[in-house]
């Protein structure tokens, strides 16, 4: 008895203290986004540091472990806290005297790899773990024992430690930098949004933008992604947060289960490559570019609207083929609810400041910032406004309080996020380094080159295949982190522009989330659906068939890069819109009306050569299109829904 309460008290001081330190975890993250960035050592090292102790301790509060098993994740979680703050305080002699660590300094090295590599096992699964410990023996042990061309220099215990943990490079290099700077603070703006109300308007608007067409429901669950997608980033957080509102309504209406789990999945992991915030990736790829955010967001826009256009075409066919109905009338929110400036203005001004501050090119550290800012004082002027113009003086107190409490549940959402964010980026960061300073990236990149006989068609191919496969098990970050490492400068080296090349690669590993065997997006919206992983998977390759070939336009048909003159942005992106609607309708089997299989094949063509670049290909196909869509005019109409809904529909 005595020792379940001892450790029921355990578990509640846990909690406690991992509340307090994740909600100074995002506090600490807004004030140096305001205050300024300390010195490298000590911000990266404060950063990674409360990310890598509380990643332990969410395991001894959320993990269900008790007993012995709690009080190792609590001492593990000690040691995670320890390694890194012991950089930050040695910050001026770790910099000021390279080559003479102590004994100390190389036992918390190998102690801060250990808990780096556990932490992200815990965070993320086995295979970018397992990748990074596999590249760290590589690089320690592997001139002993590999031999020939794949050999890598000879590295010392110094040298190791050196490079990976006592110095601003690897697990304290760019990538944790970018954390701390950037990503962070958007982390946080994205947990207060949601926190204070904001997954409740997304849904409204996105009704009220969609629901009156042709597979409406489907159709609110894609725009209500990408709004929710353009301020988390995440696939799987859009996923949690969305699935069990827009899954069952969209079963109601006549979708199947594991088909409505798909749109969900499929839009979700869009949301990644929405402007303005994007994936996390994306900062990174603004850093490793060295251009401005602002040049990364105004190249993603139109993909972003091709990726969602894909979706939305492909349920406003299904519907259309299935006779799902519009919503009706009743069903609409109405404008007014959405313009009300007691709970809509909130969360339309802080995103609208962002969007121009980031278009005026400043930092996106202190677009974030500003917009946290923004968001925090606008609800405490409005709440308070609302209440005194109600009568409701005597609320006020009992509204603020309310409100503080969204405000912490915010801001610990947040730390415990960002927590996990810097455990992948140090745990990335590893196998980067092993990479670049064993030379295997080089050799890797020869490798691809040679099998391709340095063709590019063949070397994009090889490119999207490697993206895809790196991230069956890793969220898109570290699968664009590692494919960029190894195939960006085998793209760029064959004529690509950079960006052009890092969006390509950035795409990919977006829709890895929803390519089986391994998706986690998929996974996660067939567990709210009940239904079968394999079906759910199946139905998001169909839906996503267009948005295969759209990466390959960046490099074919650079327009929606916003790339070259307006005419030219113009006709690429009318051109790949035809394109992506045809090879919808063509999976579909409905365009303007009931596709055979003949005529299936026959759309398929005519989107196969509209995706081709050139101008022959482009009249031929938009000839073809137009001829089916006069011989479907001419045709007697037929009912898109002859089935109309049969209860089979209506099954697993």
């Amino acid at each position: 008895m005595a020792d379940g309460t001892t450790d029921s008290w355990l578990g509640k001081s846990t909690a406690f203290s991992l509340r307090i330190i994740l909600i100074g975890f995002a506090l600490f993250q807004l004030y140096t986004s305001f205050a300024g960035m300390m010195e490298p050592l000590v911000q990266r090292g404060l950063f990674l540091g409360l990310g890598l102790g509380s990643v332990f301790l969410l395991s001894a509060v959320e993990g269900g472990s008790k007993g012995a098993r709690r009080i190792l994740d609590i001492v593990l979680a000690l040691a995670g806290y320890y390694v890194c703050f012991h950089v930050a305080l040695n910050n001026q002699r770790l910099s000021d005297f390279i080559g003479e660590l102590s004994t100390l300094d190389l036992a918390l090295g190998f102690i801060a790899l250990a808990l780096v590599l556990e932490a992200a096992r815990r965070t993320i699964g086995w295979f970018l773990p397992l990748l990074a410990l596999t590249g760290l023996l590589y690089f320690y042990l592997g001139s002993a024992y590999v031999s020939g061309p794949w050999q890598p220099p000879r590295v010392s215990t110094l040298t190791l430690i050196e490079t990976t943990y006592a110095s601003t490079e690897t697990i304290f290099g760019y990538m944790v930098d970018m954390g701390t700077r950037v990503i962070a603070v958007f982390i946080i703006f994205g947990a207060l949004l949601l926190s204070t109300g904001a997954t409740e308007i997304f849904i409204k608007l996105a009704t009220l933008i969609a629901g009156r067409s042709w597979g409406g429901q489907a159709k609110v669950c894609t725009a209500s992604s990408a709004l929710f997608g353009t301020v988390t980033g995440s696939a799987v957080a859009n996923v949690m947060a969305l699935g069990p509102i827009t899954i069952p309504t969209m079963h109601r209406a006549g979708y199947t289960k594991s088909y409505a789990a798909a749109i969900e999945a499929v839009a979700s992991a869009g949301g990644q490559i929405m402007p303005p915030v994007m994936g996390a990736g994306a900062f990174i790829m603004a850093e490793m570019l060295d251009i401005p955010y602002s040049s990364v967001v105004g190249a993603a826009l139109i993909p972003a609207i091709l990726y969602f256009l894909t979706i939305w075409f492909s349920v406003g066919f299904r519907a259309r083929k299935m006779n799902i109905r519009p919503l009706d009338r009743s069903e609409m929110p109405s404008a007014r609810e959405l313009l009300d400036p007691y709970t809509a203005l909130p969360m339309y001004l802080p995103v609208g400041v962002l969007i121009g501050m980031l278009a005026m090119d400043l930092t996106p550290t202190l677009a974030g910032a500003t917009a946290v800012a923004m968001l925090v004082v606008t609800q405490v002027i409005l709440r308070g406004a609302k209440c005194l113009a109600e009568g409701r003086a005597h609320e006020l107190g009992a509204t603020y309080s309310e409100y503080l409490g969204q405000v912490l549940e915010g801001l610990y959402d947040a730390g415990r996020a960002i927590a996990m964010i810097a455990v992948l980026l140090a745990c990335a960061a590893i196998v980067v380094k092993v990479l670049t300073a064993t030379g295997v990236g080089v050799k890797v990149s020869s490798l691809i080159l040679s099998l391709s006989g340095e063709n590019l068609v063949f070397v994009l191919i090889l490119t999207a295949v490697l993206a895809i496969l790196l991230g069956m098990d890793v969220p898109t970050t570290a699968s664009y982190i590692l494919a960029a490492a190894v195939a960006a400068p085998i793209v760029i080296k064959l004529g690509v522009a950079p960006l052009n090349a890092h969006l390509f690669i950035f795409y990919f590993a977006i829709l890895s989330a929803i390519t089986p065997p391994v998706c986690a997006s998929v996974f996660a919206a067939a567990s709210i659906a009940k239904v079968n992983f394999w079906k759910v998977g199946g139905h998001a390759v169909v839906l996503a068939i267009g948005l295969y070939l759209i990466p390959f336009l960046f490099i074919f048909r650079t327009g929606v890069l916003m790339e070259g003159s307006w005419l030219q942005i113009a006709y690429d992106t009318g051109i790949t819109s035809i394109a992506i609607i045809a090879i919808t309708a063509a999976s579909t089997g409905y365009f303007f009306g009931p596709l055979n299989w003949p005529l299936r094949i026959f759309v398929y063509g005519a989107a196969a050569l509209l995706f081709y670049p050139a101008a022959w290909s482009d009249i031929v196909g938009l000839i073809m299109i137009a001829a089916l869509a006069g011989v479907s005019h001419f045709r007697e109409p037929r009912s898109a829904g002859a089935a109309q809904r049969q209860p089979a529909d209506l099954k697993l």
